[in-house]
């Protein structure tokens, strides 16, 4: 093999790209098929987040974490994770390649979003050719398809870090969103979430190695996501079995489904929800409780916190799973309306 010979042709790196891809392509698939799909959209976020910010040796708390009525994971000021604003952001391929005007203001460094002024951290000014230094060195990668190409353009980064200040978790933002970001599914963390489980020599790792410990990232992330929505399909399936033999619901099925999209919940926030008395919504979550479908993990009597019986969303091991086609019927835990997605062309 020569040294213009691209590393694709490598046996063992076709099926570990062929595992990558396969595995986003069923994330894709349970986002338009599941009737979990919205609750578990909005668990993907937050384990994206929490992934990105264990990566920037940050812990990002539940409490610093909002679940908005959309499914949204929104932080608060607490999350003190770096360039939290390109997380979910959109930004087209080409600006992010080369204006780095765009990259820098998709990361909110030119615009203060991400943090306040440290020692260490380059200006504006200064990260300008520090960006433009990187672009050239992908310019001239092999050309690559783009889930190789997104660990490549990332080790590059790190490699040269051009903020000088964020750059790992910055790295990996940027070769999400050129690689697992095109597929729907990918909020930024999907790799992040895996590289969880590789441990630390992705940090230093080049060449061959790097290649696989991305492409064994992207499918260990995937996997955990999978992982996750069986449980809360499985989840679902119990607790409409449940909801099935009672003679009234009232706001039960309501206050279900509002914990299925977050770690816990509160007596407070349920009567904020759902235009409910303290007593009230103190009322419905102990039925919950009583029925074995919520969880009370506090052993506080007055702020109680209570979650659904699944064990999270712990990253898989990178394992690859054969394509399965999953045709699920429409259930109570089905939002109003379809939810239509698209994957970004290659």
């Amino acid at each position: 093999m020569t040294a213009t010979t691209p590393r694709l042709l490598d046996p063992a790196l076709l099926l570990a790209y062929a595992d990558a891809q396969t595995a986003l392509a069923r994330v894709e698939e349970r986002l338009r098929l599941s009737p979990v799909r919205l609750p578990w959209k909005a668990r993907m976020a937050l384990a994206e987040r929490q992934a990105l910010a264990g990566i920037d040796a940050y812990e990002l708390p539940e409490d610093a974490v909002t679940i908005d009525g959309r499914g949204r994971a929104i932080t608060s000021a607490y999350d003190l994770t770096h360039w939290k604003h390109a997380i979910g952001m959109p930004i087209t391929l080409d600006a992010l390649m080369t204006d780095p005007s765009a990259l820098l203001a998709w990361l909110g460094a030119e615009t203060g979003l991400s943090d306040q002024p440290a020692p260490g951290r380059r200006e504006p000014w200064e990260m300008h050719p520090a960006i433009e230094a990187w672009s050239k060195a992908c310019q001239a990668l092999p050309p690559s398809p783009p889930l190789l190409h997104a660990g490549r353009i990332a080790g590059l980064w790190r490699q040269l870090a051009p903020l000088a200040r964020g750059d790992l978790v910055a790295s990996l933002l940027i070769g999400d969103r050129w690689g697992p970001g095109r597929w729907n599914g990918s909020q930024g963390g999907l790799t992040a979430l895996g590289l969880q489980r590789a441990g630390g020599p992705w940090k230093i790792a080049s060449g061959l190695d790097l290649d696989h410990l991305w492409l064994g990232a992207i499918v260990a992330g995937a996997n955990a996501h999978l992982d996750l929505e069986v449980q809360l399909r499985s989840y679902a399936q119990r607790a409409a079995l449940h909801l099935a033999d009672r003679r009234r619901l009232g706001r039960l099925k309501d206050v279900i489904q509002f914990a299925m999209a977050r770690p816990s919940i509160t007596s407070s926030q349920v009567a904020k929800r759902f235009g409910l008395t303290s007593a009230g919504a103190i009322k419905l979550l102990a039925t919950a409780e009583a029925g074995g479908l919520l969880l009370e993990r506090t052993g506080q009597a007055s702020f109680r916190s209570y979650t659904i019986p699944v064990s999270g969303v712990a990253p898989s091991p990178a394992r690859s799973r054969p394509p399965v086609i999953e045709l699920f019927e429409p259930t109570i835990w089905d939002g109003e309306g379809e939810n239509h997605v698209h994957s970004e062309p290659l």
